[in-house]
């Protein structure tokens, strides 16, 4: 499973949802989308501002909303699809570009997220409208490492002597690699060909008790596990909770960022391009970076008060030197298959 698996938000859609699935879908519009990812009041907004009847299908789980989409009988409807997604929906005809030209404001992102411009370009054209991105970090219990007399900053944290045994892994190899290469000082993106990444892995899978990319907080609510890696918008509602207990870091190295992003089966109508510029306005993406545990890409002064929220998951300086995970050639993905395989699933 993947990030782009399992992604929550702040808010459930409750009676919002229920609301919604009794708009007809003809004349109005329906929107595929992870369950508690959006605040329902801005759900609300939108149709009461668009007068739009919104047919909301929730989906558990990115991996299904991209099932979804390669079914084929997405029509006229929106869809939530994680940015891992992306190049094989492109490659597969299951998305229909969307002209620059009917989206309104601009693409003034902060740095580390410029590259995914690129990456959804085509021509005058965009293959789909991110709305929202968090970040992979480390959370950990601060009483364990209270008791070391130090709290981790950064990666190289996985390979202290003292939590080998105690901590977990996400059971992605592009995370697991792109993290390593991150602790040598390389690029997520760069070819995994490092003299010592091979041995670094080698103590990264010895030291790891529990492998998930789903399920990777129990472990640590259970003190089975004193340190995890995951994805910000799993590990934020559990500070929000238990602050005393739990402690996060948006590693000071940097770390990778994903994005979601709405996509559409055919060339978008008028009530989807009201519902695609309705989350690209500003003051709508910094309500929605406010109200839910995922930022919008439109808000760009991110050293600001966003920032004071968001601590201590999305430090300004490690912010600056993190990395949109950007598709691997076949070579390198080959590479990748064959480090997972070798190190990561076969008995040791």
């Amino acid at each position: 499973m993947q990030r782009r698996q399992f992604c929550q938000g702040l808010f459930a859609l409750g009676a919002i949802a229920l609301s919604g699935c009794q708009a007809s879908a003809k004349g109005g519009l329906t929107v595929h989308l992870l369950r508690k990812s959006l605040p329902p009041q801005l759900i609300q907004r939108f149709r009461q501002q668009a007068g739009v009847g919104v047919h909301l299908r929730l989906q558990e789980t990115p991996q299904a909303l991209a099932h979804t989409l390669a079914a084929g009988n997405l029509g006229s409807a929106v869809l939530s699809l994680g940015d891992a997604w992306l190049p094989e929906a492109v490659a597969k005809g299951q998305i229909a570009p969307i002209p620059k030209q009917l989206i309104q404001n601009g693409f003034d992102w902060a740095e580390p997220l410029q590259p995914f411009v690129k990456l959804i370009s085509k021509e005058d054209a965009l293959w789909g409208l991110p709305y929202r991105w968090g970040a992979t970090a480390l959370i950990y219990r601060r009483d364990f490492f209270a008791d070391l007399g130090w709290e981790p900053k950064d990666w190289d944290a996985l390979w202290h002597p003292a939590v080998q045994g105690h901590y977990s892994l996400l059971n992605t190899p592009r995370e697991v690699i792109g993290l390593t290469l991150k602790a040598l000082g390389r690029s997520y993106n760069a070819p995994p060909t490092h003299p010592q990444l091979r041995e670094r892995l080698s103590r990264l899978r010895q030291g790891c008790r529990f492998f998930s990319s789903d399920a990777y907080l129990q472990p640590l609510m259970l003190g089975s596990t004193h340190l995890a890696v995951g994805w910000s918008t799993d590990l934020l509602p559990l500070l929000k909770r238990d602050p005393q207990t739990y402690g996060a870091v948006f590693p000071a190295s940097g770390t990778a960022l994903w994005l979601d992003l709405w996509v559409c089966g055919q060339a978008p109508d008028r009530p989807t391009l009201d519902w695609l510029n309705y989350w690209w306005q500003p003051e709508v993406a910094e309500q929605l970076s406010q109200f839910s545990d995922a930022l919008s890409p439109r808000v760009s002064n991110l050293t600001g008060t966003l920032f004071q929220r968001y601590i201590p998951l999305a430090d300004p300086t490690a912010f600056t030197k993190s990395e949109v995970l950007l598709p691997l050639d076949a070579a390198t993905q080959k590479t990748y298959d064959t480090l997972w395989q070798e190190i990561f699933l076969t008995n040791s």
